[in-house]
């Protein structure tokens, strides 16, 4: 058992050293302030190679006319190396210090993408699928004519029912648990902010079960007609599972 264990200390930074590639590969060498070298490389789909050329370049140039653009496909590259926090953090700078840049469309998509990236199922937390529909919304609303408006439309329907999943999920729970009054409140929630989701006419008929439980056979009736938006405070859930590592229904 000893020698295992010793064998395990010896391998332990090795493995640190293999899970942390990316960062470490990046690391191998100084980035020169070339754009043409760095978007070559981008080109070629050598983001690791890439990416300290165009931080060198914003870094030593950070206001000429490609810093922009460095900083966008700067964002790209981390996008491709699946570090979305990083990436959202270059798109960020774009919007904010470069506000007259061809590129504002694309990095409000590609930032709204980040988060989308790093949401998680129904039954986790909702937090970045949220900041992800915000974004998505914002685009929409800025950019009517962008070529890529249909990308933005198609996940704002995702994530859409994916909250409307939440509150169904929720919902259910509390019928289950014969806490009707809760029960209703997230059904008539999903209904009033979500009734053009596919869970909606589920939502609708378990809301006439949860009322009809309450002695409100009428009122169920009613709700399988159409429903009225939640009233009174809304109930404290039960608390989230721990956060998936892996994003889910994440777009291409």
């Amino acid at each position: 058992m000893t020698r295992w264990i010793a064998r395990g200390l010896i391998l332990l930074p090795l493995l640190s050293w293999m899970g942390c590639g990316g960062t470490l590969q990046e690391g191998k060498r100084e980035g020169s302030p070339d754009f043409p070298k760095a978007k070559a490389e981008y080109d070629q789909n050598n983001y690791l190679d890439a990416i300290p050329d165009f931080k060198a370049y914003v870094e030593q140039f950070p206001g000429t006319d490609k810093t922009d653009d460095a900083l966008y496909y700067l964002g790209r590259c981390y996008i491709e190396e699946k570090d979305y926090a990083l990436a959202s953090a270059q798109f960020d700078r774009l919007l904010r210090d470069f506000p007259t840049s061809p590129l504002q469309a694309d990095a409000l998509l590609e930032q709204a993408r980040c988060d989308d990236l790093q949401s998680h199922p129904a039954p986790l937390d909702q937090t970045e699928t949220q900041q992800a529909l915000t974004r998505y919304n914002q685009f929409v609303e800025q950019y009517p004519d962008n070529p890529r408006l249909g990308e933005a439309k198609a996940r704002i329907v995702v994530l859409r029912d994916r909250l409307a999943e939440k509150l169904l999920r929720s919902g259910r729970l509390y019928h289950k648990l014969r806490r009707e009054r809760a029960a209703e409140f997230y059904l008539r929630k999903l209904l009033a902010e979500y009734a053009d989701s596919k869970w909606a006419p589920e939502a609708t008929r378990l809301l006439g079960e949860v009322l009809a439980r309450q002695g409100k056979s009428a009122e169920g009736e009613e709700a399988r007609k159409g429903s009225s938006p939640p009233s009174g405070p809304e109930p404290k859930p039960k608390p989230d599972g721990p956060p998936r590592l892996q994003a889910s229904e994440a777009p291409g």
